[in-house]
């Protein structure tokens, strides 16, 4: 039995190989990566065997600790033996539409071994642990499966992904069930959303310095993930009554460098209030009681943020 598993799998990465070599003509920047599913009955000391590499360099690779298992249709990034390169530098265009599917030297391509077609888990994933992904140019399934903690096989499983490829503009479900909520927002939201962001930001807090640009975008970030608001970026900026730029159309205005770096900042987790959800500017408030009965967390530049 061992034999012919032995045997099916050096026929898999025969072919990956091939793949691979057969891209040479007309390659020369696309680092490729080989992934291995793991198959029933596999363990970490023959995977690693089968490859010429060390069990544990296997399991550093894929932070692997000595006391975890390995489970069928998980995925395993498989490095280099010492002094091959199997894999990597190769570009070409796989289709013909140009402007959908290419090979970019910024970005790793994963030539996928699963010599039983293990099939991955998905049924246990909650519809609330799904989100919806917006695909952007250069995305490949390896990129976004390692973005989000989850294996290329799930996303193909929750996506009816025949064919592996992806169109920039369109949307995907992945799971985050291994994610943080702010890190499942900043991996999902769109380019608009993030522009609605910088733009919020800027018709707020524009003239004010760098952190407390940050932190008014933190404060969006925090009234997303609290539940007493809006679940999105557009809900939140846009609930009645809340914001000044949409109370006098600067909203609209095209934000500058500071204020889409500040939203990239606080979309990354950066929170110079220290978890506030409101912030006012004190020479310009007119409703004293109501800040009155807010614990006040900082002040920054003009305005003073808030629980």
């Amino acid at each position: 039995m061992r034999s012919k598993k032995i045997i099916k799998l050096n026929t898999a990465i025969l072919l990956a190989l091939l793949f691979l070599f057969s891209l040479a003509a007309t390659a020369l920047t696309a680092d490729f990566q080989l992934v291995y599913v793991v198959q029933r009955g596999d363990s970490l000391s023959e995977i690693a065997s089968s490859y010429n590499i060390s069990t544990d360099k296997l399991r550093e690779i894929n932070d692997i600790t000595s006391s975890q298992n390995i489970r069928a249709g998980e995925e395993l990034i498989i490095p280099d033996p010492e002094g091959q390169d199997p894999g990597r530098n190769f570009n070409q265009r796989l289709f013909s539409r140009e402007e959908d599917f290419s090979l970019n030297f910024t970005q790793q391509y994963a030539v996928r071994i699963n010599p039983e077609g293990e099939a991955p888990e998905i049924d246990d994933i909650a519809n609330d642990e799904l989100i919806s992904y917006h695909v952007s140019p250069g995305d490949t399934l390896y990129d976004i499966a390692r973005e989000f903690n989850t294996s290329i096989g799930v996303l193909e499983a929750l996506n009816n992904l025949n064919n592996g490829a992806l169109r920039a503009g369109e949307t995907i479900t992945v799971p985050v069930r291994n994610l943080s909520q702010r890190q499942a927002l900043s991996r999902s939201l769109s380019s608009e959303e993030l522009d609605l962001l910088a733009r919020a930001i800027y018709g707020e807090a524009r003239g004010e310095p760098y952190t407390g640009q940050v932190a008014v975008g933190a404060v969006i970030i925090n009234r997303v993930l609290s539940p007493d608001f809006p679940d999105s970026i557009e809900g939140v900026i846009y609930q009645s009554g809340q914001f000044t730029p949409v109370q006098d159309g600067s909203i609209y205005l095209e934000a500058d460098s500071s204020a889409r770096n500040a939203a990239r900042d606080a979309l990354n987790g950066k929170d110079p209030t220290g978890g506030a959800l409101f912030f006012y500017n004190p020479d310009k408030a007119t409703d004293r009681e109501w800040t009155s009965r807010r614990e006040v967390l900082v002040t920054i530049g003009n305005h003073v943020f808030m629980k």
